[in-house]
């Protein structure tokens, strides 16, 4: 589809005030007192490169593009000595999917009673596995993508934050600490334009592209055991969405609607992560599905199945010296019910991140992957892969300023 001019201009004009609020904030490292509050005023903004040798991710057409970059800018205050109130604003473009559309990523007031309990309502960061609430954290680790088993990038516009609230704290036991989040609310408007929308698409269900996506609730809760060995936690996490549906023009009756819907759609993770001198490692696994229903009355009946996917990977990263740090992992993505042992039914990752801080403000990432297998591999209208290879080769390059 063609976008209007006056369209291109708006998220043009959009993307350009991200990147001049971040320069001049940069410039400023704007932190002001008022009174009784302490505002603080940060953001980002990155530009990269992809290059994948055989299949599109998620490029429209297999080679190289320049159409990845990500943008944040975002304001805090904290009102005395229990509350804090932020926001920040967000915008990306990741081949196809965000279009440089400006959002509001998060959204929040903070009141803290105690170190053991705390209130957290709006839009909020949401809570999954090690990275879940630090996907715009570029700063704090090597790699240009976090392990795609558990951290996909297409669902980034998907699985951010929610609308709602959580309750928090932290309890000091067994020699170490306890650190608790219990949440409920929804999440921001999907539609048809959220990358979450090439799943609908890619199953080969609609004429053309899904029509709607939304849910009713979403609810979950995590802990976070941080051991008596210093720098040793593990995490848990779960959480699911109630209704998650879809619907648009059945593929073999376009005149009648197929809808779809997971009653339960839940995500559980395991993770652990150990610290240690210069050394990060870390390891998670995670499940995901539920049970999923179709119907397009008078046409097809109300039919439905399991659907369900496990992911894991194990990572290192090690700090060199002032400029330099290293990462890498192996990553395993895999459907439980794939028939036969054919590449469609897996994705396996191994990825190499060197990267290279030029000072506190700007940094420079290089990442290869190899992947093995097609799992998750969209054919889709704004990622299409008609023909797609068992393996692939992808780099990554991304240059970040931050403040």
């Amino acid at each position: 589809m063609k976008i209007p001019s006056y369209r291109k201009h708006a998220r043009g004009l959009g993307f350009a005030t991200l990147i001049v609020c971040s320069l001049l904030a940069a410039k400023s490292r704007a932190s002001v007192a008022i009174e009784n509050t302490d505002v603080q005023i940060g953001g980002f903004f990155s530009q990269g490169y992809l290059y994948s040798d055989n299949n599109n991710f998620p490029t429209k057409d297999v080679g190289g593009t320049w159409n990845f970059r990500e943008a944040g800018f975002n304001v805090s205050d904290t009102i005395g000595a229990h509350l804090r109130v932020g926001a920040q604003i967000f915008e990306q473009s990741f081949g196809n999917i965000g279009e440089d559309k400006v959002i509001l990523d998060w959204a929040i007031a903070d009141y803290n009673f105690a170190s053991w309990f705390g209130i957290r309502a709006g839009r909020v960061k949401y809570p999954k596995g090690l990275y879940g609430e630090a996907l715009d954290l570029d700063v704090v680790r090597p790699f240009v993508f976090l392990p795609g088993a558990v951290y996909n990038p297409i669902l980034r516009d998907f699985i951010a934050s929610f609308d709602g609230a959580m309750v928090y704290g932290s309890v000091n036991a067994l020699k170490g600490s306890f650190d608790y989040k219990i949440f409920g609310g929804n999440l921001p408007a999907i539609g048809p334009a959220k990358g979450v929308a090439e799943f609908y698409n890619n199953a080969g269900f609609y004429a053309g592209n899904v029509g709607s996506i939304s849910t009713k609730s979403v609810e979950g809760a995590q802990l976070t055991w941080n051991t008596p060995l210093n720098g040793l936690k593990f995490v848990t996490s779960y959480s699911f969405f109630t209704s998650l549906a879809s619907d648009g023009p059945f593929y073999a009756y376009p005149v009648v609607d197929l809808t779809s819907n997971f009653d339960r759609f839940s995500y559980t993770t395991f993770s652990a992560e150990y610290t240690v001198g210069n050394w990060v490692f870390a390891s998670e696994w995670q499940r995901q599905g539920g049970f999923i229903t179709y119907q397009a009355p008078p046409i097809l009946p109300t039919v439905g199945g399991t659907s369900r996917w496990d992911g894991w990977y194990v990572s290192a990263a090690r700090r060199l010296n002032d400029k330099f740090e290293v990462g890498a992992y192996y990553g395993s993505l895999y459907d439980d019910f794939a028939s036969g042992p054919g590449p469609q039914g897996y994705q396996r990752d191994s990825a190499l991140s060197v990267r290279y801080d030029f000072n506190e403000h700007i940094l420079f990432k290089v990442e290869a992957h190899d992947i093995d297998g097609t799992y998750e591999l969209f054919n889709t209208a704004r990622i299409p892969n008609p023909n797609p290879k068992g393996n692939n080769l992808l780099l990554a390059v991304k240059t970040t300023l931050s403040f």
